[in-house]
């Protein structure tokens, strides 16, 4: 991987962290609404498979080592391990997913790896809510689910739209390059 993959990759890193400093804390759920998932698609979408994955553990990692990167500036291995950390491990499996499906180019299959990628973040978050607070899976759905899932669809369809338009610019900026 070449200095400047790197240092994109980084900048995803750094995008996941600020999405998670913008966050507003539901006063019926301990499942915090952030822009996480907003960057999350927005890394998916412009970076390969391998990369969105390196990007999202990396996150992990500098979460799980103590740092301050996950959702009101918390970080240590009780965050991965508490009620929202079904959510976090879910990020990890559906950044691959969403950028292997979009790889094509075709707005579709982006849509699809999208909606894929958020089925799996869901599935795991309110699996992992469910247990950690000993409530019924409905339950779960209701308060770590069904309250995001408009907001998530609008930030999936921004990170599709802003992907587009970086797409354009790189080819663009670089066109007299290649």
């Amino acid at each position: 991987m070449s200095a400047k993959r790197i240092s994109l990759c980084s900048m995803g890193v750094i995008f996941l962290v600020i999405g998670s400093y913008l966050s507003i804390t539901l006063p019926f759920t301990r499942v915090p609404f952030t822009l996480q998932v907003f960057f999350l698609f927005l890394v998916s979408l412009i970076f390969a498979p391998k990369e969105s994955f390196f990007i999202v553990l990396s996150y992990l990692v500098l979460g799980l080592i103590g740092f301050p990167v996950f959702a009101g500036g918390r970080g240590g291995i009780d965050v991965l391990l508490g009620p929202t950390g079904g959510y976090l491990w879910g990020f990890l499996i559906s950044a691959p997913l969403i950028s292997l499906i979009s790889k094509n180019n075709k707005d579709i299959m982006k849509i699809l790896g999208i909606s894929l990628g958020l089925l799996i973040i869901y599935a795991l978050g309110s699996v992992w809510l469910m247990y950690f607070m000993k409530i019924n899976y409905y339950k779960a759905l209701i308060l770590g689910v069904f309250p995001f899932i408009p907001f998530d669809l609008l930030k999936g369809f921004l990170a599709l739209f802003i992907s587009k338009y970086l797409k354009l610019r790189e080819k663009v900026f670089y066109r007299d390059k290649f």
